[in-house]
């Protein structure tokens, strides 16, 4: 769009309105005059016409046409030169009398066009103006038509007059616009006086000029720009000088830092001479340290294991372990250490022997495999076919590699499987670039996190669990680059993670390993079953290399269907992840594979002696961890075919009760007498009284079993099983629910909120036996107290309080005083609770209350408590239960002033007490 200046603008915004208004009224006045000319010509006319009419009618009918000839002649003549013709016609349009002979009106197209009625007609042509004018009917009785006056005037004096009013309106309108041109001139002048100052004044500013005059200008908004203008200087003026007095002060304190900046960087070059030297003395000692901590924790070990050869109680067998594994995780961290400084110091060495790469591996993981059965893990090693065995590494620190990688996967993984994946793609006949990939299911790594996973710091979340010296995966890379490989990983938030490292290995020409009986093997038909795929697809690929025919299963409606063929096979192998809650399970496939098949398996994820023993007992020929170390596997499976069937009767099985429990419950005569009856049967008891600290519990122990209350304070039972089911170290831990009410449909609601089995108060000997026996696999070491049926509705029944008590007699005693001290605050609740006409805390009152009387031997307070308890749960109005909670109070009452501290042999007849 192209720029219009500040001139123009104003000039175009004086001249075009100027210009606009003028023309218009012109024209406006022009045709006003113009058709007042015409008016006036035509009025001419008919003063002409109509007269002549009349009389030249009168002179007609009296035949006068000498007369009517002059009467024409001297009116053209008086009205001359306007006038151009007078002539009259008859009827018929033929021509009687002319004023004027040479212009004749006969050819005029007025007389084709005559109108019928008797007024006056106007004709407008190009040059004149013709007048038609009829005479008048003398006899109205007569159709004669009479004749009519024809009116020739002249237009030329109306034109001429119409264009001298048009110049002298043109000329008006230009005389305005030049005067309205001037004008605009003059204040485009003046405008353009007051911006050449105001630009100069601008410019000033520009170049830095901030001293300003004030000039009149006469217009007022550029008056206040200009005032603007000089403000704006003024505020320029001091921003120029305290940026000034910055810049100096900055400059000097420029200065200032790099003369600091100069001794400081002759301090830290010393300091870095001094850090090198002191990096040196530290891995000197590191290394010197390492040495030293060796031997006593070599020492600490090697008696640890000497020692768990001997008879031991079961609490010393766990103190030693646990002695070993503390052990066993020091000397690694000594051992992370040690290679750290090697490293550092560039003295690790690589030693490459002969090894047989399977039995290496195999190995390896078999030290893994105690760590992810403790978390339920599927751990897996894999060799792809075609890799080779023999060849020419350095095993020490292979394994230590595959170690630290695999070993962190396990740390990081809570659910799913560790798979080990070993393949070899041939470089050359006697080179082969062997790649171990380890992949997880675990957390994975954060994209942020990525870039330091490397770096020698351990890198944790604050809801870590896991911790460690963080040196694993440094050592790792500095290992595999010393063996001229590569390490990497490829990870996914939330998807888990996959080490690899691959490494340039030879092929040794001479096998290594000892040679596997996989004569006796071959062709030996197997029945396979195995849920879990990597484990299912790793052993299925090892036993068809050995050349045995195998049907494999991976769901137990396969199974079902091999079974039901009635085919005969070898050898039967199972493979299940095991717990405490699937051990009958694993011993009804034993005994549904013992009759199509001739010896039975079995691949389980644990190392407990005991619970494999109970495995064994249950018909199984042999019971191997998994993964198979792939040597135990093959001897195992040809020991029956190399050595003569054992016979003979099997070993009983004697269960130790080595268990550990936690119980919940707020309620401290409740959680007395649980603890009471499980600590003969148990070996290691923990107890909480609220859900929160049962579930901080479960995430720093494994339990064997939990007893779980319902109903307490800071988080209920249901909560804390739900937290323990979704992230604890006992997410598959047996949770027992333990209430001391029961309503129809209560069991099918809390089993299927997560719960494994629901129990009622009061609990005793017998069913704490069952259960431990159900979820527990325990043996009936002594028989269970039998159940005394307590009296009817008495106040106090010690015989009921002896049973509760496991016949303890200061127990149940104590427990009974326990309940009495607690009725004031269980009345103050519920006195609290009506008052406030709140039904929920009623309800939660009598529930606590109620289930306290399970274990002390108050019948009449119980059933009344419990039906207080269903009314309120089935929704019943407070008002309505106004006579049982009258009865309830009296029951405290006399509970309250009874004897409690009679001998209990006496009291079962004298503290029955009917209200």
């Amino acid at each position: 769009m192209p720029k219009i200046g500040l001139r123009l603008w104003l000039i175009l915004s004086v001249v075009l309105p100027t210009l606009l208004v003028g023309s218009v009224l012109g024209f406006y006045f022009n045709y006003q005059q113009q058709q007042e000319m015409q008016r006036h010509l035509r009025e001419h006319a008919a003063n002409i016409a109509l007269p002549l009419a009349i009389s030249s009618q009168q002179l007609l009918l009296q035949q006068q046409s000498r007369s009517v000839q002059l009467l024409l002649e001297h009116a053209h003549r008086l009205n001359s030169p306007q006038v151009i013709s007078i002539s009259l016609f008859n009827a018929d349009g033929q021509l009687l009398y002319t004023s004027n002979s040479q212009q004749d009106l006969s050819n005029e197209s007025v007389h084709q066009q005559r109108p019928d009625n008797v007024l006056i007609t106007y004709h407008n042509l190009p040059d004149k103006l013709l007048v038609y004018q009829p005479l008048l009917k003398t006899n109205p009785l007569l159709d004669e038509e009479p004749g009519y006056l024809l009116l020739a005037m002249q237009q030329a004096p109306v034109a001429l007059q119409q264009q001298i009013n048009m110049l002298h309106t043109t000329l008006l309108v230009g005389g305005i616009v030049l005067l309205a041109i001037v004008l605009a001139l003059l204040m485009v002048q003046k405008q353009l006086a007051a911006q050449r100052r105001l630009k100069r004044q601008l410019q000033q500013l520009l170049d830095g000029e901030y001293r300003l005059r004030h000039y009149p200008l006469g217009i007022l908004e550029l008056e206040q720009l200009q005032h603007s203008m000089l403000l704006l200087a003024k505020r320029l003026s001091t921003l120029e000088q305290d940026m000034q007095q910055n810049i100096e002060q900055v400059t000097s304190d420029l200065q200032q830092s790099m003369e600091q900046l100069e001794i400081q960087n002759i301090q830290l070059e010393f300091a870095k001479r001094k850090a090198l030297d002191d990096n040196r003395q530290k891995s000197d000692f590191l290394a010197k340290m390492s040495h030293e901590l060796r031997t006593p924790l070599n020492a600490v070990i090697g008696f640890t294991r000497q020692l768990l050869k001997t008879p031991l109680t079961p609490n010393q067998g766990d103190y030693l372990h646990t002695i070993q594994k503390s052990a066993n995780s020091l000397l690694n961290l000594v051992n992370d250490v040690l290679d750290f400084s090697r490293l550092e110091e560039g003295r690790m060495a690589i030693n490459p022997e002969p090894v047989s790469l399977r039995d290496l591996f195999n190995d390896a993981v078999e030290l893994l495999a105690a760590n992810a059965f403790d978390k339920q893990l599927e751990l897996v090693l894999l060799f792809e076919p075609g890799c080779p065995d023999d060849v020419v590494v350095d095993p020490a620190r292979l394994t230590q590699v595959l170690m630290n990688i695999a070993g962190n996967a396990i740390k990081f993984t809570e659910h799913g499987s560790v798979v080990i994946r070993v393949s070899a793609t041939a470089l050359s006949e006697e080179q082969f670039n062997l790649h171990i990939s380890v992949k997880d299911t675990g957390r994975g790594i954060s994209e942020d996190k990525q870039s330091r996973l490397f770096d020698g710091v351990t890198i944790t979340e604050q809801h870590d669990q896991q911790s460690g010296s963080g040196l694993g995966l440094l050592i790792s890379k500095r290992l595999v680059q010393a063996m001229q490989g590569n390490i990497g990983f490829d990870s996914k938030l939330g998807e888990g993670s996959t080490f690899w490292f691959t490494l340039k290995c030879l092929k040794h020409p001479i096998t290594v390993a000892e040679a596997l009986p996989l004569a006796q093997l071959e062709n030996k038909t197997v029945l396979y079953f195995e849920p879990q795929q990597y484990s299912r697809e790793a052993t299925l690929q090892l036993l068809n290399s050995w050349g045995m025919q195998v049907t494999a299963c991976a769901t137990k409606g396969q199974l079902q269907q091999a079974v039901s063929r009635e085919q005969h096979y070898d050898i039967g192998l199972i493979g299940r992840a095991v717990a405490i809650n699937q051990v009958n399970e694993i011993i009804a496939l034993v005994q549904q594979l013992r009759q199509p098949c001739r010896y039975v398996y079995l691949l389980v994820n644990t190392l407990s002696p005991n619970l494999r023993e109970v495995l064994l007992s249950s018909g199984a020929t042999a019971c191997l961890p998994k993964p198979a170390h792939l040597r135990k596997l093959a001897l195992a499976l040809a020991q029956p075919y190399s050595l003569p069937t054992p016979s003979g009767p099997a070993k009983e099985l004697m269960l130790r009760g080595a268990l550990r429990v936690l119980t919940v419950d707020d309620n401290e005569a409740n959680l007395k007498l649980i603890n009471t009856l499980l600590r003969e049967r148990v070996q290691e008891l923990d107890s909480a009284r609220d859900g929160a600290e049962a579930w901080q519990k479960t995430t720093q122990h494994v339990y064997d079993i939990i007893f779980m209350d319902i109903n307490m304070p800071v988080m209920d039972g249901i909560t804390a099983c739900q937290r323990i089911r979704q992230s604890s170290l006992n997410e598959h831990t047996p949770i027992i629910a333990v209430t001391a009410h029961a309503m129809d449909g209560e069991r099918a609601r809390l089993l299927s909120l997560g719960f494994n089995e629901f129990l009622t108060k009061p609990l005793d000997e017998q069913m704490l036996h069952f259960t431990l026996q159900e979820f527990c696999q325990l043996t009936r070491n002594q028989a269970p107290a039998l159940k005394i049926a307590p009296q009817a509705v008495p106040l106090i029944d010690w015989e009921a309080a002896l049973m509760r008590a496991a016949g303890k007699a200061d127990l149940a005693q104590e427990m009974l005083q326990l309940l009495v001290q607690s009725l004031p605050q269980a009345e103050q609740q519920i006195e609290q609770a009506l008052t406030d006409n709140d039904q929920q805390l009623l309800l939660h009152a009598l529930h606590k209350l109620h289930g306290a009387c399970c274990y002390t031997g108050v019948p009449r307070l119980k059933n009344l408590l419990e039906a207080l308890e269903t009314q309120l749960k089935k929704g019943v109005a407070i008002k309505s239960l106004a006579p049982e909670l009258s009865e309830l109070e009296d029951v405290l009452g006399l509970l309250k002033s009874a004897n409690i501290t009679s001998p209990p042999a006496q009291a079962s007849s004298t503290t029955v007490a009917q209200a």
